[in-house]
């Protein structure tokens, strides 16, 4: 090769090198250096709620504490475009830790964000980018009232439209079978004792190991504003929350879903049992619906007529559109139902477990031995009963927690009856009701054989 030449190439990538060593680096690459490892983890849009706040978390995914000096969100949508909306000049974010910002604090943000309209949310300085969240690219589809914008899983790449948040928890999808299978049913009106004295009797409830309310719907329907202070509370401490729908009654009489004289399908009464399921979700994040009155009282075989219209039919549809309805979420919704406790009712009440069990996780035959006598064998008899003929569902114990005079019982003897049913193959308990009964410890009776 001519020396000339040689010598000239050399020159000209000698030239490159000193160009290429000399770029800038980006504004983004520069925020991202310097706030390394912080993310946008989730993003609850409540602007257009006007009881519910909007909040961001924001989660340091590296192993080192990270400086929050300078750092601020921008929010840009219909009526801001990239204005800073919180930002600080001082702290610091230790490995793995979370922060959450609020538009309900003092500091937080300055504005809520509204879910149902296009938005960029980005975290950085005014100059830069670490972290970057578009609304039509990573969720192009509406939020969940209560819900919230979260990337699953926690600290991933992908975002999860939710129907219930994860505040300053790990983000995950719900899996009913963790916590402690022991629950409790509660009305509306349970919500303003419950409450009281930030909540002693819950807190109290939880360190005994009852982890799942069934609130009833009534408390989503007429009481919407301490049912999201309700749900708050208890998700702090850590309870599962479930709507608890009364499918064929409306609180007084039965509205069963057949027309006995025209001999056709009320549909009206299928609508209203989703739409009230969507309320509970929607509105409110419960984990959970609860079917009870999802049965005939007493004279289903008068309501047999045509393969479609007949009462087996109806309930087991109610118990497939409900486990339709949660299933869509892709949330891990869990759905449960109350059984009359009598074997082969079929022709009573049109409950047929081996079908139900087909839709419904959990099944909850109320065995309620002080109103229907059973003995100890005889309450192991019948549940063993229902867990032989539930299909895929696992069966709970619904037990009272009151003798024949609706007195309530002591812990000593309510904790005795429980032991009873775990004789059985059950696998779960569930106590009717709050106010009635002094309620045991029951953290482990899932640790002795049965």
């Amino acid at each position: 090769m001519n020396m000339n030449l040689f010598k000239y190439i050399l020159a000209l990538s000698a030239i490159s090198l000193v160009v290429f060593s000399c770029e800038k680096k980006t504004p983004d690459e520069i925020v991202s250096e310097t706030y390394k490892g912080l993310i946008i983890n989730e993003i609850a849009a409540h602007d257009e709620i006007s009881d519910m706040a909007s909040w961001v978390e924001i989660l340091n995914t590296s192993s080192k504490e990270v400086s929050l000096a300078g750092l601020g969100l921008y929010l840009k949508d219909t009526y801001l475009n990239d204005k800073c909306v919180w930002s600080t000049e001082s702290g610091s974010l230790p490995a793995g830790e979370r922060l959450v910002i609020s538009s309900a604090d003092d500091s937080g943000l300055s504005t809520g964000i509204i879910s149902n309209e296009e938005f960029v949310l980005r975290l950085g300085t005014k100059e830069g980018s670490v972290d970057k969240f578009i609304r039509s690219k990573h969720m192009p589809v509406n939020q969940y009232n209560r819900g919230s914008y979260q990337r699953i899983p926690d600290g991933g790449e992908e975002w999860r439209n939710m129907p219930y948040n994860s505040k300053g928890k790990v983000n995950e999808i719900f899996d009913w079978k963790k916590p402690l299978p022991n629950a409790i049913w509660m009305w509306s009106t349970h919500m303003t004792p419950l409450l009281e004295n930030d909540a002693a009797i819950m807190k109290e409830y939880w360190d005994k190991g009852y982890r799942h309310l069934l609130l009833h719907c009534n408390a989503f329907l007429n009481r919407g504003w301490e049912a999201k202070v309700f749900i708050d509370k208890a998700e702090e401490i850590g309870f599962i929350v479930h709507g608890w729908i009364l499918a064929f009654s409306n609180g007084s009489t039965w509205n069963y879903p057949i027309d006995k004289e025209t001999q056709t399908i009320k549909e009206e009464v299928f609508a209203e049992i989703i739409n009230k399921g969507k309320v509970c979700i929607e509105g409110f994040g419960v984990k959970g619906l609860h079917l009870d009155y999802i049965r005939f009282g007493g004279s289903a075989s008068k309501y047999n007529f045509t393969k479609e219209v007949n009462s087996v039919a109806v309930v087991n549809r109610a118990c497939r559109e409900t486990r339709e309805l949660c299933d869509s979420y892709n949330a891990g919704l869990v759905t449960s139902a109350a059984l009359m406790p009598e074997k082969n009712s079929t022709n009573s009440y049109a409950q047929e477990p081996s079908l139900m069990g087909k839709y419904i996780h959990i099944l909850m035959p109320m065995c309620y031995r002080y109103s229907y006598g059973y003995s100890d064998d005889g309450l192991v008899n019948v549940m063993n009963w229902f867990c032989t003929n539930s299909a895929d569902a696992e069966v709970w114990s619904g037990l009272q927690t009151y003798d024949k005079s609706t007195t309530g019982l002591s812990s000593e003897v309510l904790l005795s009856d429980i032991m009873a049913y775990r004789r059985s193959n059950a696998t779960g308990i569930v106590l009717f009701r709050h106010g009635l009964g002094t309620f045991p410890d029951v953290n482990d009776i899932w640790n002795t054989t049965n």
